[in-house]
């Protein structure tokens, strides 16, 4: 497979200004594709960009994911995140990268070069969990859902599974694993506890720091961590959601 001869041949793709073996192409208003070759030749990194193109910033993602091609092919992680990513303006502090199957750039019109693309996108350190924490499904949900890569002015969105149980609302997870949420579940599931003794939230961070929150009369909000066994400790409801947000980053 050779990725060159595949791209080159896209309607009016151009070379990349400043990067040698690198590409962009706008099918249409307000979204651009910027690709470039990995070191050793064989493989593609991919920037997607909705109406929110920056020429400097995704030169800077590229010649980063070249830098590093080595730890974002080699290590086999679904998604991966190599720390030390500046670029003047911006508060990123990642370069990301998800493997086919993941993100599914070219799977339908071209699947052989669906199969060398590595998407690659900025990021912030709290979004991105050990990579082996993530099964497949996980990280296509939270390359698709949360972490919406091809939006480059967004915000950082942590990384948060989540378990819950409501004695009242009825609510909660099935299973073990927990969900992928956003950080409005988890604190809508956390006011919820007021008034439904018996009933838990319990949330991970990209850390891996468990905690456990519950809710009773003559306490109020409780918190357990998990992984240091500790706790329970009372909180009133702002030091607590305080306390959630700061976790989380």
């Amino acid at each position: 497979m050779d990725p060159v001869a595949v791209v080159s041949k896209f309607p009016g793709v151009e070379v990349f200004d400043g990067i040698p073996d690198a590409w962009h192409w706008s099918p249409v208003s307000g979204l651009d594709f910027a690709a470039a070759l990995s070191a050793d030749g064989r493989h593609l990194f991919q920037v997607n960009a909705r109406d929110t193109y920056d020429q400097a910033l995704v030169a800077a993602i590229l010649r980063t994911a070249r830098e590093n091609s080595a730890l974002l092919l080699e290590n086999g992680a679904l998604l991966s995140a190599p720390q030390g990513f500046h670029h003047p303006g911006r508060d990123f502090e990642v370069i990301a990268a998800a493997r086919p199957g993941v993100h599914r750039y070219h799977e339908v019109q071209q699947p052989e070069l669906q199969q060398v693309t590595w998407a690659v996108f900025p990021g912030y350190t709290c979004e991105f969990a050990d990579p082996g924490r993530y099964s497949l499904e996980d990280a296509r949900e939270s390359f698709i859902r949360f972490l919406t890569p091809a939006d480059l002015n967004r915000e950082p969105v942590p990384f948060l599974r989540l378990w819950y149980d409501n004695t009242v609302t009825k609510g909660g997870t099935d299973g073990p694993d927990g969900i992928l949420a956003a950080e409005k579940t988890l604190y809508r599931e956390i006011k919820l506890l007021e008034g439904a003794p018996g009933s838990f939230v319990r949330f991970e961070n990209f850390r891996g720091s468990i905690f456990r929150i519950e809710w009773n009369p003559e306490r109020a909000w409780t918190l357990s961590e998990e992984t240091q066994n500790s706790g329970p400790e009372p909180f009133e409801i702002s030091g607590l959601l305080s306390f959630v947000e700061r976790s989380l980053r």
